[in-house]
């Protein structure tokens, strides 16, 4: 045991980075380290404790053995390093650790999720690893838990320029869980991440009734989840501390499945925007305000030209000036938004009666919709220009633009004798 407990505390000590001297400091010697480490002598309970306190683990992984409470402890473990992330503290190497010591544990689950949250914020081609590594742990386990990775696997396909595989992942998934396994965060994860990759693809009704589902399923807003998430975390360590060891065991996977749930607030904020498209044409009060809380939750440039362009409509010309200032400041120029910010102002510009303010935003946000090949915000913007100067009775003017209009779209120009 003793060679068996060395070399676990040796690979421990380098991973953190420690000397022998500071990993026994204040009570033992280097030597003293030196000779456990290579299995010369046993280590007593003492020095266990203190070894363990001084690495930031379990005297339980360093004699290679768990129990029912050792397991909890490491889901907390797992817990307080995705609430890092979520406050954007996260540290990924710590999170390695955890997953690499459940791994030698023999607890797949929680590496998996460990693999998870990392695959959740890290880009590059490292992501594609991490899912992969997640799904390898979560393989055996049961669906609930497996089809979590389905999420991240069908977020990567899309990054991949594979948005309809995707799409296909989501929905097999969602149909079993429904089912067999419905698992109300997990449904929420399907449903959403099913919104966001179809809006992505432009079917914006079936994206808006998978985003209805996940706002249906969803708990609500970033502070509450963080605080029921916070009263779950010290309800968990309430039971360890009365030795109730099966009580804890339920309250940690509820304060995962609200950490899981956090994870998604951006997600959902498209969710709210994809809602907001379809339910804007019957409600466009419910629109306004689900438009307002996706903005808040994750601010995104579409959805404040959206939530502008219908602040105009509805009459809240200084609302909708406002966000188009904002708006100004904060799209570059070789956005592909920035022919939709330029149609807007034409468009606000003309509500407020500014007749050559507008004339002169239509033009450019023809030539800018023209360079960025933003074929919708072309066409619009010289049906609005065309129809402002036949407004004015400059038929001769409004023709020579549709013409030009109908060119830059890709229409051929008549030739002679034809």
């Amino acid at each position: 045991m003793g060679e068996e407990v060395g070399g676990r505390l040796r690979r421990l000590r380098a991973e953190r980075g420690l000397t022998q001297r500071e990993l026994a400091e204040p009570h033992y010697t280097a030597a003293y380290v030196s000779s456990v480490e290579t299995g010369a002598r046993t280590p007593s309970g003492d020095a266990l404790r203190h070894f363990a306190a001084r690495l930031g683990v379990d005297t339980g992984e360093l004699l290679g053995v768990t129990s029912p409470r050792d397991d909890v402890r490491l889901d907390l473990d797992i817990a307080a390093a995705a609430s890092d992330f979520l406050t954007g503290r996260g540290s990924a190497p710590k999170l390695r650790r955890l997953a690499r010591r459940a791994e030698r544990l023999g607890r797949h689950r929680q590496a998996g999720l460990a693999w998870l949250w990392l695959a959740r914020y890290t880009e590059g081609d490292t992501r594609p690893r991490l899912v992969a590594a997640a799904e390898a742990a979560l393989g055996d386990d049961i669906p609930a838990y497996r089809r979590l990775a389905v999420a991240l696997r069908a977020n990567v396909l899309i990054g991949w320029g594979e948005p309809h595989h995707a799409m296909h992942l989501l929905r097999t998934a969602l149909d079993a869980s429904r089912e067999h396994h419905p698992h109300p965060v997990l449904l929420l994860t399907l449903h959403a991440y099913l919104a966001e990759g179809q809006l992505r693809l432009g079917e914006t009704t079936q994206a808006a009734r998978h985003a209805g589902e996940a706002l249906r399923l969803s708990r609500g807003g970033e502070e509450f989840l963080a605080e029921l998430a916070e009263n779950q975390r010290r309800l968990t360590e309430t039971y360890l501390g009365e030795g109730r060891v099966t009580d804890a065991v339920a309250a940690v996977a509820v304060l995962h499945d609200l950490l899981h749930e956090r994870a998604l607030r951006p997600v959902l904020a498209r969710c709210l925007y994809a809602r907001a498209l379809v339910r804007r044409a019957e409600d466009p009060e419910g629109a306004l305000a689900d438009l307002r809380a996706s903005r808040t939750a994750a601010p995104d440039h579409a959805v404040t030209l959206e939530l502008a362009d219908l602040c105009r409509e509805l009459g809240r010309l200084d609302d909708a000036a406002a966000l188009l200032t904002e708006a100004a400041e904060a799209i570059p120029a070789d956005s592909p938004h920035s022919a939709s910010l330029t149609f807007q102002q034409g468009s606000l510009a003309l509500a407020r009666g500014d007749l050559e303010a507008a004339e002169a935003g239509f033009a450019h946000a023809i030539d800018v919709a023209a360079l960025r090949d933003a074929r919708g915000v072309l066409a619009a913007s010289v049906d609005k220009a065309g129809e402002l100067l036949r407004d004015q009775g400059r038929s001769e003017e409004a023709a020579d633009l549709l013409r030009r209009g109908l060119l830059l779209l890709g229409a051929e120009e008549d030739l002679p004798g034809r």
